[in-house]
């Protein structure tokens, strides 16, 4: 499954995704799926910008070290 805004990733976001996939032994694929989700859903209601790509690294940091049934909830 594809959001809109997977194939529109910066390579700041790129970078971000494989960072997050290493500190969670994650796979790439799999983080940047999540990530495209979660930036979207920030990025609808945000006014500022700037702060984007920390909160949606952030969020998707959380989401990733929850317990396997948690992050599907």
């Amino acid at each position: 499954m594809t959001t809109p805004m997977h194939d529109q990733l910066r390579p700041e976001h790129l970078h971000d995704i494989e960072t997050l996939a290493d500190e969670t032994n994650q796979p790439v694929e799999e983080v940047k799926m999540l990530y495209a989700e979660v930036l979207l859903d920030l990025g609808t209601d945000a006014r500022i910008q700037d702060y984007l790509l920390v909160l949606t690294s952030k969020k998707v940091r959380n989401v990733l070290r929850r317990p396997r049934t948690s992050a599907l909830a």
